[in-house]
């Protein structure tokens, strides 16, 4: 009885497995010609994309720059205020967190 249900299910196995191997019978490897002109053709799609991405990054930090500098020539006494401001309010920050946290260990 269990040598039956072995063969039964090794004949599924094997015909599950001729009809798996049918469907990629049909599947043809690309040519090594096809293949290196592939490859030239996505590397130069890559090359392009990358130089845009620097033009675009170049574009992106020479307006940022120039506007700090027409910010810096225009009202420099704003732009140090700004410089300080920042430093500032960050070090205050961080030293009341740092206070609410030595509260909160006390009371516990």
């Amino acid at each position: 009885m269990k040598n039956d249900k072995d063969e039964e299910l090794l004949r599924k196995l094997s015909s599950e497995l001729d009809r798996l191997d049918a469907q990629y019978e049909d599947i043809a490897l690309p040519s090594l010609q096809r293949m290196e002109q592939f490859i030239a053709v996505e590397a130069l799609r890559r090359q392009a994309k990358l130089r845009k991405e620097l033009q675009m990054f170049l574009l992106v930090a020479l307006l940022l720059l120039g506007v700090v500098l027409a910010a810096l020539g225009f009202a420099p006494v704003m732009y140090w205020v700004l410089q300080a401001a920042f430093p500032i309010a960050a070090l205050g920050g961080l030293a009341v967190m740092r206070i609410w946290r030595r509260r909160e260990d006390a009371e516990e």
